[in-house]
């Protein structure tokens, strides 16, 4: 991945009549990266989306692609082009028709429309599907259609507004893996937008999490992940157990008693840890000496994959998962309702944070 920006963003503001939809965004975006813009519903992701596309103008600040202002500059002039929600196909035009749209209102020649729609529907594995509808496709051919019109133009920027939310689960999975393989393999700069913190964390080099029209942390998926910089986003990226503490000798004091750090807390703070970080014991068993916490299981959710233990601690609650086939002590059994299990929370796993 090259380490050059070519989208930068400074000081952008963006309101929508007492709404403030974006509030002094800076960021910049790499050349060739996957890069997701991850945030709930009226964060303000959309907005500046449609800002680098050229749908908006910004109140203040300035949008620069490739070292230029794109003060000015039409959404057509601008080398940027998007995927939208719904995929925007033209009902009336067959696949290739959809495809061959933009080149043909750039006037380009038949002969190299002709070569150019064939690649890009290679492409996207859509070759022998040229001459069908849109009705008559599956909504996983729908959005192959929609890249495919997209890329087709070759443009540096290619932005992404949810291209998968309207997919099932299943297809949602497989697709995430196709658009890694194709920018990878294009080497185009993909800006995503989602709110699905699965789909950002799984597709993209870096993340910028956005909330009330700010950036709240830009970073690595492990990242932004493994060292949230507050609350917000150690909530939002996933699901994440809060501790009040502050300083103790052994590291912090908290509702569960004090707790060992990597080093002791200077002023009170927040202790965070992931469920997937908590390792469970049976009673009886011989965990580490330190971090352990006794707790009743109150609730089992099995999803399949991994059972969800929702445990009290006195007036701690606590969320611990735990891979099936997968229990950290050799011939123990799954916990059951109501048992007493040990909680051992690993001080390298305990995250501080001060906002």
């Amino acid at each position: 991945m090259a380490g050059d920006a070519l989208v930068r963003l400074e000081g952008v503001r963006k309101r929508y009549g007492e709404v403030v939809a974006l509030d002094g965004v800076d960021l910049e975006i790499r050349r060739g990266e996957f890069f997701s813009l991850l945030g709930p519903s009226g964060c303000g992701k959309t907005t500046l989306l449609r800002l680098l596309a050229g749908f908006e103008t910004p109140d203040a600040g300035r949008v620069l692609i490739g070292g230029k202002d794109m003060a000015g500059v039409p959404p057509y002039e601008r080398p940027v082009n998007t995927v939208f929600q719904n995929y925007a196909l033209f009902p009336h035009m067959t696949v290739a028709g959809n495809i061959a749209f933009g080149l043909r209102m750039k006037g380009l020649p038949p002969g190299e429309i002709r070569k150019k729609v064939a690649w890009a529907l290679e492409l996207v594995d859509l070759l022998g599907l040229e001459g069908r509808y849109p009705r008559e496709l599956s909504g996983g051919q729908k959005q192959r259609v929609a890249l495919a019109r997209a890329l087709v133009l070759e443009p540096q920027v290619l932005l992404l507004d949810e291209p998968l939310s309207a997919l099932d689960l299943k297809l949602r999975q497989e697709l995430r893996v196709e658009l890694m393989q194709l920018q990878r393999r294009l080497g185009t700069t993909f800006v995503f937008v989602t709110h699905d913190q699965e789909e950002a964390l799984v597709m993209s080099d870096r993340i910028a999490v956005m909330r009330a029209g700010r950036v709240e942390q830009v970073g690595l998926p492990d990242e932004v992940y493994e060292r949230p910089k507050n609350r917000f986003v150690a909530d939002f990226l996933g699901r994440s157990n809060f501790l009040p503490a502050r300083p103790h000798p052994l590291g912090a004091e908290t509702p569960l008693g004090p707790l060992r750090l990597k080093s002791p807390l200077e002023r009170e703070a927040l202790l965070v840890i992931r469920p997937e970080k908590i390792r469970l014991y049976p009673k009886g068993a011989t965990p580490p000496r330190e971090n352990l916490v006794v707790a009743q299981v109150e609730e089992i959710v099995y999803t399949g994959a991994e059972n969800q233990y929702y445990l009290r601690a006195g007036e701690v609650r606590l969320l611990a998962y735990t891979l099936n086939q997968d229990l950290q002590e050799p011939g123990s059994e799954e916990f059951a309702y109501g048992e007493e299990v040990i909680c051992y929370l690993p001080p390298e796993n305990l995250v501080v944070i001060h906002e």
